[in-house]
């Protein structure tokens, strides 16, 4: 009984062994993808940051360069994902998405004129919507640079597209949890959308009193 005894504890002490061995590994796999995954995400969001700068240039081929760039990563990104899910929902993984969703947004209206639609991303809807709510914002940069050279048509062109983005958010009535905290982009969001459409209406206002004096100066000519 004690030779049984003996034996049964050696079985078990190898047991432990062999499960410990099993996690080390295990951890050490996912770590390593964490890792990797962590790196790739900061490609991606220098990526298209530096996208979104060569369009604010009007440099549509050097900003369209680096949006493929990123979208090569976004893939490899979604690759090591599915090998382990957890990680497709940190918060390095979801912001590299927003800034993808938001780089491929501000080029694709400035060259097509559209809201690129969620069906072409590869990325958590959550992302796609804030990625929505973060190009409001590059859009109202480009609306406040053509009021400075007193452009207002082409200023209220970017009033209508951040109008018409907040209403796809609007309609959007899920709980933070799901969307990702929508209502604190939604709100910043009209809160951009606001002082936009003030900027607009006062360069509007200033341009026709000016054109008005011009032309009473001309009369008295």
């Amino acid at each position: 009984m004690k030779v049984s005894s003996t034996s049964s504890k050696l079985f078990n002490l190898s047991n432990s062994e062999s499960n410990l061995n099993h996690l080390v590994d295990t951890f050490n796999t996912l770590n390593e993808i964490r890792e990797q995954s962590l790196s790739i995400s900061r490609e991606v969001v220098r990526d298209c940051s530096k996208s979104i700068r060569f369009m604010h240039r009007n440099d549509a081929k050097g900003s369209e360069d680096y949006i493929n760039s990123a979208k090569e990563k976004i893939d490899k990104l979604n690759r090591l994902c599915s090998e382990v899910s957890e990680i497709s929902y940190a918060g390095y993984v979801l912001d590299a998405e927003r800034e993808f969703v938001e780089a491929v947004m501000f080029y694709s209206f400035e060259v097509n004129g559209i809201i690129e639609p969620f069906a072409n991303f590869n990325v958590h809807p959550s992302s796609y919507i804030q990625g929505i709510g973060d190009t409001i914002g590059e859009w109202r940069r480009k609306a406040l640079e053509h009021l400075r050279n007193l452009e207002i048509a082409e200023a209220e062109k970017y009033l209508n597209i951040m109008e018409e983005s907040i209403g796809i958010l609007n309609e959007l009535d899920y709980p933070d949890a799901l969307t990702g905290g929508l209502r604190r982009y939604a709100d910043n969001a009209r809160s951009i959308i606001e002082r936009t459409r003030s900027d607009i209406t006062n360069a509007f206002i200033n341009e026709s009193l000016r054109k008005d004096i011009s032309n009473i100066n001309k009369d008295e000519l």
